[in-house]
């Protein structure tokens, strides 16, 4: 409202008025300067230059903001500053020196400051360049992007966008979970051509192996080409699918009917279980065992850290990872390699036998986690009177041949048998939720971090999103040592 006329008014109604200005910028009328003792005349447009050069105009000391209260004339500031002010001697030199420390350390503070979000300007810069030519199915862009998201997930929630061709779609992360699933086995796998020419170059001559000929090759080293050709005839398969989705296999049509199954999966998944018998054989029983077990554990559990940071990141439904087309296949071939060499091979086939009944009797009723059904592969497409007609005929051979005495005993091996992969299947969900739980925690410690950046930046040359989390860092040393642990177990 104008204070003089009352009336209302808005800021998009106010006008400049142009010819009141140029008027009273021509108008040589004078008026008397406002402050007193002054009595000078000044023109009316050169009010505003004698207002700044007055000596008559109300100044403070410049020590007031200390505690000095003077207020006089501009004329008398400098006979103060000179004779009365008590801060004219050491204490005013004191308090220039504090504030010219003071500024001193501000401008000190602003120019780190500035220097530090440039860091952190060009630090994205670099990262949004070089992730312009990443590849979800290239293993050296998934262990980067890995790394970033389990040991930085604040700076790495704060620039998704640089990792949008991987992450955003569904179709992109689950290429990097086929990629996570599938490394650690063809990790081991490839060990194996380098044992084999660390064996030639130390055991046998130039000479001794043109006398052993491509026969003797192979006897000498039956083991290691038979997981290497599982290996590439699995990795065959998983070319040949050819469908280009991380989620679905291709599906073929049965012979004679309408019905279609994806038979590629089953292939890759019965190889590389073939391949992961034969490596544990190979690399003798209980380090083999041992491989087998650390190779287990990490693929799922630190597969489900990454897939848990990405899910929370995107804001994605959970699960993800058990959607892709490699989490059936080597969860498939890691349980059941770790099956059959934590208890007899009878045994390993009558608690698949007695689960899948179970599961088919009950399938309402019992937990998918207990069955991992979705793991299953070749074993969930046979039908439940093949599983019946396949446990009678095991167990009246073994009464047959004196292997069990009577049915009671055959029973209790059967309950066995289940018990071992009930066992087996309970420690993959394990897995699978500690490495969910540890996905949940860095994602929370990373969230904190990112938090903290957004309030105040705490030191000049790091921003704390930048600074890695703890659990991260931990998860990442662990990956590291069983890195060095396959690479330096001997056979």
């Amino acid at each position: 409202m104008c204070s003089h006329c009352r009336s209302p008014f808005t800021l998009e109604s106010i006008q400049v008025d142009e010819a009141l200005q140029e008027e009273m910028k021509n108008c040589m009328e004078t008026v008397l300067c406002p402050f007193r003792g002054c009595g000078k005349k000044i023109p009316i447009n050169a009010i505003k230059l004698h207002v700044v050069q007055c000596d008559h105009i109300k100044m403070k000391c410049k020590f007031s903001e200390w505690g000095c209260e003077w207020i006089g004339k501009k004329k008398d500031l400098e006979h103060h500053d000179n004779n009365e002010c008590e801060f004219r001697n050491g204490m005013g030199r004191l308090v220039n020196a504090i504030r010219e420390k003071t500024f001193s350390q501000a401008e000190t503070i602003i120019r780190m400051q500035g220097t530090s979000i440039n860091q952190a300007v060009d630090s994205n810069t670099r990262h949004m360049l070089m992730a312009r030519g990443r590849n979800a199915g290239n293993i050296f862009d998934v262990l980067a992007m890995s790394y970033e998201a389990v040991c930085f997930p604040g700076r790495f929630a704060a620039s998704k966008e640089i990792w949008g061709d991987m992450i955003n779609q569904v179709n992109s992360r689950s290429l990097v979970f086929n990629v996570l699933l599938v490394f650690p086995i063809f990790l081991c796998m490839g060990k194996l051509p380098l044992l084999m020419a660390f064996s030639l170059s130390n055991e046998v001559s130039p000479r001794g192996i043109r006398r052993l000929g491509p026969l003797g090759l192979l006897r000498e080293f039956d083991e290691e080409i038979i997981a290497l050709s599982s290996t590439l005839i699995a990795l065959l398969c998983m070319m040949y699918d050819g469908t280009g989705d991380g989620t679905r296999w291709a599906r073929m049509r049965m012979p004679g009917t309408n019905k279609s199954y994806p038979f590629m999966r089953d292939f890759s998944a019965v190889f590389i279980f073939f391949a992961c018998k034969v490596f544990v054989s190979f690399m003798d029983l209980w380090p083999g065992i041992a491989l087998l077990l650390c190779t287990f554990s990490f693929t799922v559990s630190f597969s489900s850290c990454v897939a848990t940071i990405l899910e929370k990141v995107n804001g994605s439904e959970e699960g993800t990872l058990k959607k892709c087309k490699m989490w059936p296949i080597i969860v498939f071939a890691l349980r059941y390699s770790f099956l059959i060499h934590l208890c007899p091979k009878a045994q390993a086939l009558k608690g698949v036998i007695f689960l899948q009944l179970v599961r088919h009797a009950s399938l309402k009723h019992l937990n998918a986690n207990f069955t991992l059904e979705e793991t299953e592969c070749v074993f969930s497409a046979i039908s439940p009177r093949i599983y019946v007609v396949l446990g009678a005929v095991v167990t009246a051979m073994e009464i047959r041949n004196g292997v069990v005495k009577d049915l009671t005993t055959a029973c209790h091996e059967w309950f066995i048998g289940a018990c071992f992969l009930a066992f087996v299947n309970a420690y993959t969900y394990g897995l699978y939720f500690c490495g969910q739980g540890n996905g949940l925690l860095i994602y929370k410690e990373g969230e904190t971090l990112r938090n903290q950046s957004i309030q105040r930046i705490q030191t000049y040359n790091m921003l704390p999103s930048q600074r890695p989390v703890l659990t991260g860092i931990t998860t990442i040393f662990l990956a590291v040592l069983y890195v060095v642990f396959i690479v330096t177990v001997p056979p």
